[in-house]
């Protein structure tokens, strides 16, 4: 790989800092311009990367890692990558399998992880790789209630180890961070090291080892978390609410660091035999363009890789509500077609705001004409729940009751949304009016466990 070198040409905007080092070439320069429509919403901080032919087209760092010190973001600085991780995960299974120390139809019951259910035996390798492995997601209502305190693999792990597999393993396919803390577990079992020390030893020296000095920046801190909130503005985002780092995420790196994962990885071929890359490029449909995300409070991550037309983008934000991507999908745009899409506010605090400005009524009324013609394509279930979720978390819990009941109205087959208002009602001290809500949600769908509490609503019950 040649070594990739970059200068950085300080620019002054009226908002926050941005520094770039753009070509004469209109894409560019119109990347600068983007990012800068992004800060002026107050939305993005971080740094975008675009390699083009194995040279830096662009190279953007703007924003600041910590809004108390005024830390400015810099290229060097690291970030929680996110979901974007379970690519690094998915290279280290088959590097084992590579080294025969896995099989990809290896089940589970070869590793003792300690699944009582017989199901989950025939649960593959394979399967987990793929997300078809029939385990639920790891965000129950437990541990939405303190992400941080699941701060290992083996803490994970026992999340859903006595929970019912969603399907028959191999017979559908659902995303499951789970089942890549499942090969988290299986690596650190097959190999007696830590996931982190694989990782170091097996993909990170192989990734840093082309990069000059200046572009690993030793010792960067690493950026701190802001969450987009519903009012437009930063808040940092609190140290229980933040995930712990694992197999499934939350691993720390520099854009740099990552762009030379992926150039060991897709160019020079340095960390997989010929049929371990093959295999891990069917994981994703599209041959030609490898896309990986990531995303939590605080994180987002995007990646798009053309290869087809050797053009990368890599973005790296400590702000939230799919930034990353929403900019990677514009940069990737931009290159192609000389222009990008209209930036516009995340669906949430779109959503927010009309519903400020029309009142309960005038916004049952028109929401469904209004989100659509503003160009908005996110379900409006999930807008509207997450909406109410986020005044529950600021502590409006009884203004997101009457967002919570016009899910009911909207979706009355739908267990999920009396949950969600019992969820509300909970949250605001009415817990009897939560207790009776929620059996409409058993009556629809017997055996129905809350997605916001543990113990379904009961006497000393807790919610998150």
């Amino acid at each position: 790989m040649k070594q990739v070198y970059f200068s950085l040409l300080v620019i002054c905007v009226t908002l926050l800092p941005l520094r770039a080092e753009p070509n004469a070439a209109a894409p560019e320069v119109a990347v600068s311009d983007l990012v800068q429509d992004y800060q002026r919403l107050n939305w993005f901080s971080g740094t975008i990367l675009v390699i083009k032919e194995n040279e830096i087209a662009t190279a953007l760092a703007g924003g600041y890692a910590n809004d108390e010190t005024l830390t400015p973001i810099t290229m060097q600085t690291r970030f929680d990558i996110g979901s974007v991780q379970k690519d690094l995960t998915a290279v280290l299974v088959l590097q084992a399998v590579d080294n025969k120390l896995l099989r990809l139809d290896d089940s589970l019951d070869k590793f003792s992880l300690g699944f009582a259910n017989d199901l989950v035996k025939n649960i593959t390798v394979q399967h987990l790789l793929e997300h078809r492995s029939g385990f639920a997601d790891i965000f129950t209502a437990e541990y939405r209630l303190n992400p941080a305190a699941f701060d290992s693999i083996e803490k994970k792990l026992a999340i859903l180890k006595n929970t019912p597999l969603l399907f028959e393993p191999g017979t559908d396919r659902r995303y499951s961070n789970y089942g890549y803390i499942v090969l988290g577990a299986i690596l650190e079992k097959i190999s007696g090291k830590s996931y982190w020390d694989l990782l170091q030893q097996n993909i990170l020296v192989s990734a840093r080892m082309t990069l000059t000095t200046e572009q690993l920046g030793q010792g960067t801190a690493l950026a701190t978390p802001y969450h987009f909130n519903i009012d437009a503005k930063r808040v940092a985002v609190a140290a229980n609410e933040q995930e712990s780092r694992s197999a499934d995420g939350g691993g720390q790196m520099n854009v740099f660091e990552l762009y030379g994962f992926y150039h060991q990885l897709f160019k020079a071929k340095h960390l997989l035999s010929a049929t371990g890359l093959q295999y891990f490029r069917a994981l994703q449909q599209d041959q030609q363009h490898w896309v990986a995300f990531g995303g939590g409070k605080g994180v987002s991550t995007a990646v798009e890789l053309d290869l087809a037309n050797d053009v990368w983008v890599l973005v790296l934000a400590n702000t939230d509500r799919l930034v990353a991507e929403e900019i990677s999908a514009r940069v990737h745009t931009l290159f192609h077609t000389g222009k990008y899409p209209e930036i516009k506010l995340p669906a949430t605090v779109f959503t927010w705001q009309l519903y400020q400005r029309l009142g309960e009524k005038a916004f049952k009324a028109q929401f469904d004409s209004v989100y659509k013609d503003a160009g908005y394509q996110t379900f409006a279930g999930k807008v509207i729940t997450d909406l109410a979720r986020e005044l529950v978390a600021a502590g409006d819990a009884q203004g997101a009751i009457p967002l919570f009941a016009y899910l009911t109205e909207r979706y009355p087959t739908s267990p999920e949304v009396y949950d969600g208002l019992a969820f509300g009602y909970f949250s605001a001290g009415r817990e009897n009016e939560a207790r009776s809500i929620f059996r409409k949600a058993t009556a629809l769908k017997p055996g129905f466990n809350s997605q916001f509490n543990a113990n379904n609503y009961k006497a000393d019950a807790k919610s998150k």
